[in-house]
């Protein structure tokens, strides 16, 4: 089972089982190291931390991802919840689009309150694919990006009986586009849940889930 999202080198978090397959991403310079200890990584600049980032930063992201092997550019995107710079958060956000054009990388995508701006950004690049992590859209956002051939992630969030928004997109999105991921949820042995409760929600056998939102991780991030 592949866990399309997981901050494994978060020092809270559990150790993931050993069969286990995880995408694990960076937040930022400070552990765009730390996540190539994993087979599976993505190097980027979250929009939380733009402001503890410079055009220098830019830069030598870039360089990391001309000289390395990420399978993805991410966690970037923009979150409108937090009382960060609208105009920093944008910049920081399309200099990585731009570069994930550039080297053909897909895209892993945090979008809070501006799903509307990622979709707008994005279809200036139609070229690109990726994931929205933890989407958190509406459902006719979540067609949007669907027809753009985009991913959605979903996690725990999922789990909550009163979540019948994220519930209800995640019953009527098509498997074909899903993935399933914990985040920063404390034990990433909790992806099972995840599958499971989109099993009981689209009414399909779990091993089903699993099989193709698999399928889903390996084709995005072309994973070997």
């Amino acid at each position: 089972m592949i866990n399309s999202h997981a901050h494994l080198d978060f020092d809270n978090l559990n150790t993931i089982a050993e069969n286990a397959v995880a995408l694990v991403p960076s937040i930022g310079k400070q552990n765009w190291i730390d996540v190539q200890m994993y087979p599976y990584f993505a190097f980027g600049i979250h929009p939380w931390m733009v402001d503890a980032h410079t055009q220098q930063d830019l830069d030598y992201l870039e360089y990391l991802i001309k000289c390395n092997n990420p399978v993805a550019i991410g966690e970037c995107g923009l979150d409108y919840l937090k009382d960060i710079d609208k105009q920093t958060q944008l910049h920081f956000f399309s200099a990585q689009l731009i570069m994930a054009e550039k080297y053909n990388l897909p895209v892993i995508i945090h979008a809070v309150k501006a799903t509307e701006d990622v979709i707008f950004l994005l279809k200036k690049h139609p070229k690109l694919t990726g994931e929205i992590h933890g989407f958190s859209g509406s459902e006719f956002q979540a067609k949007q990006l669907t027809n753009m051939g985009f991913y959605l992630g979903f996690g725990m969030q999922i789990l909550n009986q009163q979540s019948t928004k994220i519930r209800q997109i995640v019953k009527n999105c098509p498997l074909e586009f899903i993935l399933i991921e914990t985040d920063d949820h404390i034990n990433p042995n909790d992806l099972s849940l995840v599958a499971q409760e989109i099993a009981n929600l689209k009414q399909i056998p779990v091993d089903e889930v699993v099989q193709q939102c698999d399928n889903n991780a390996v084709n995005l991030f072309n994973l070997k």
